[in-house]
């Protein structure tokens, strides 16, 4: 849940309320409870869930270009590591400790230098993507979980209008009216990966 607060308006209550009488109106003298949710309640977590879906996809399309510059500097920098451990290595062990590597002549330690430049330097720019990546996929699940946030509060309204208006034997046949409905949040919004974790195992729209 947001931290904000949320609140159905007066015209939009009114219409939920009706849709509460004429749903449960439906029911009255029915020879058995209709399977699944009422169709107001399917019909707000099927726009939950395209909104949702809707800013994934905008996600991985204003991110794609950082995502893809993340990846190859994250392979570059695993390069650059073996490179460097192998010139490290063909150094004798005297000779291989950082401070004889900084000020150490020839053109095995400039090599060794200038790696540990490249390293440093690809590293910085990574951070700074995985930085930016996350911030835009933060504000992507923040507006994603809001909708569904606010589609609860219509819900709420909608139930208990629904309940008081539902016909009892409808009641009778089906106690497990009394609770009322959750919406179904995506996957996406409910785990704990980060944005480059979800793109790397994301669908085709938000792959490179």
């Amino acid at each position: 849940m947001t931290t904000q607060p949320l609140r159905v308006g007066p015209l939009t209550r009114r219409r939920l309320e009706e849709r509460a009488r004429q749903d449960a109106e439906a029911l009255r003298g029915a020879p058995a409870p209709e399977a699944g949710a009422p169709p107001t309640v399917a019909a707000l977590q099927a726009r939950a869930n395209a909104y949702a879906r809707r800013e994934e996809q905008r996600f991985h399309r204003h991110v794609r270009r950082e995502l893809t510059e993340h990846r190859l500097l994250t392979a570059a920098v695993r390069t650059d590591l073996d490179a460097f451990d192998d010139r490290l290595d063909a150094l004798p062990p005297a000779e291989r400790d950082h401070a004889r590597i900084a000020v150490g002549d020839g053109p095995a330690y400039a090599e060794l230098r200038r790696l540990e430049r490249r390293i440093a330097r690809r590293h910085r720019r990574a951070e700074e993507l995985a930085a930016l990546i996350h911030a835009r996929f933060t504000a992507a699940r923040l507006r994603a979980a809001r909708h569904f946030d606010r589609s609860d509060e219509k819900i709420a309204v909608y139930w208990g209008a629904y309940r008081a208006a539902l016909p009892r034997d409808a009641v009778d046949r089906d106690p497990a009216r009394e609770g009322t409905p959750e919406l179904r949040r995506s996957d996406w919004l409910t785990t704990r990966t980060d944005a480059l974790e979800h793109w790397q195992g994301g669908t085709a729209d938000g792959q490179a």
